[in-house]
């Protein structure tokens, strides 16, 4: 690494710097080699994306064909009929060597014609003219589906659909149903869809009217435990020259509500505020928790002015600590809310923000460097 840091965040992480969740991969990658469908659900920094990226790489390893699509930019029903066909082809069907000839056979397949481009190492980029009509999205997914399923004859094959909330938001009611269509043609490959934005994804998997309810198996990811977290640290730490401390990995992983990326993010602070010390200590890890704030505080207050007044003082007061009964006077007292359905609607919105989540039937701030900002600015040293 050229910065010799060996934490990382913001993205995805692999091999060495990715923290081991065996009992998932297991589950999830046996699903896959077993044509079994299956929902993946987390919110956001959670490691969702680099846990799915790490069983396709071992699924792949065992022989099954896999594709991944990401639909997180996709708006329209065009954007994400082409993204799925794309990661069939372009991964599960991997029309390379006789590329020309494999891919007019993929081709000939399709009822909806595509256009192509061919990059200089053979690989391979379809997309549709957005004029062609409403019906025929559904043919390119089907399409995609059956040569999935066809590719699943040979050797096992599975789809991975991340950020597939967003298809609640694509055409007229959204795509949700649709993909109810598309997975029952896949009857021998496993399709995999998974989110980020939990309460979109349980409407869409669980619940009367669901329209992918009983359809597969669902993985719920937590925080990776304390125990596991603090080891791999440590681990890391070492592999870089420098001590950490179970007992000091433990305070980080507490600073950082346990949430993989914040915590990785911090540990990076924490070694780069070390400096030319070779240990990492407690004081290390609260200069760069003020380090990241500081950092982040013109963000955090653009997220907070932009919030309304009674947000803001749901906010303030979650960031004092947790909070379980929300609806109870007390708590309206105090952020001085008229009834239960005002403290629903303005908790909805800020979920939807991702600014506050629900977990162990408490609420609280999803983000622990903007709990630590809002801390600072209601209790200035």
């Amino acid at each position: 690494m050229e910065d010799g840091n060996p934490f990382r965040y913001g993205a995805p992480v692999e091999g060495e710097s990715f923290c081991d969740r065996r009992e998932e991969l297991v589950g999830l990658t046996g699903r896959m080699r077993s044509g079994i469908h299956a929902f993946v659900l987390s919110p956001r920094r959670y490691g969702k994306t680099s846990l799915l990226l790490e069983a396709l790489r071992r699924f792949r390893r065992s022989g099954g064909r896999g594709g991944y699509a990401n639909l997180l930019l996709c708006t329209t029903e065009d954007e994400v009929a082409a993204a799925v066909l794309n990661a069939v082809v372009r991964e599960v069907l991997r029309p390379v060597g006789r590329a020309r000839q494999n891919l007019e056979e993929v081709l000939g397949r399709l009822r909806v014609t595509p256009s192509v481009k061919m990059g200089p190492d053979g690989s391979v980029s379809l997309s549709f003219d957005p004029s062609v009509g409403a019906a025929r999205w559904i043919e390119v997914r089907e399409d995609a589906a059956g040569l999935l399923e066809s590719s699943s004859g040979r050797r096992p094959a599975t789809l991975v659909l991340d950020e597939f909330q967003h298809v609640a938001e694509v055409g007229t009611g959204g795509l949700g149903g649709a993909f109810k269509a598309v997975a029952d043609r896949v009857r021998h490959g496993s399709l995999v869809f998974s989110g980020s934005h939990l309460s979109v994804m349980e409407r869409l998997t669980v619940g009367r009217g669901a329209p992918l309810l009983g359809m597969g198996e669902t993985f719920r990811l937590g925080v990776v435990p304390e125990a596991e977290m603090a080891a791999h640290l440590a681990e890391r730490a070492a592999s870089a020259g420098k001590v950490l401390s179970e007992a000091t990995a433990r305070v980080l992983y507490s600073r950082a509500d346990g949430i993989p990326n914040d915590v990785q993010w911090l540990a990076h602070g924490a070694f780069e505020a070390a400096g030319r010390s070779k240990t990492i200590t407690d004081a290390t890890v609260e200069a760069a928790m003020a380090a990241v704030v500081s950092r982040q505080a013109g963000l955090f207050a653009e997220r907070y002015e932009a919030l309304s007044a009674a947000q803001q003082r749901i906010v303030r007061e979650l960031a004092r600590g947790p909070v379980e009964r929300v609806y109870a006077k007390a708590f309206l007292d105090r952020v001085r809310v008229a009834n239960a359905n005002a403290v629903t609607t303005a908790l909805r919105a800020l979920s939807d923000r991702e600014i506050v989540r629900r977990g162990e039937a408490r609420w609280q701030l999803a983000s622990p460097f903007f709990r630590a900002w809002l801390v600072d600015q209601l209790d200035p040293a």
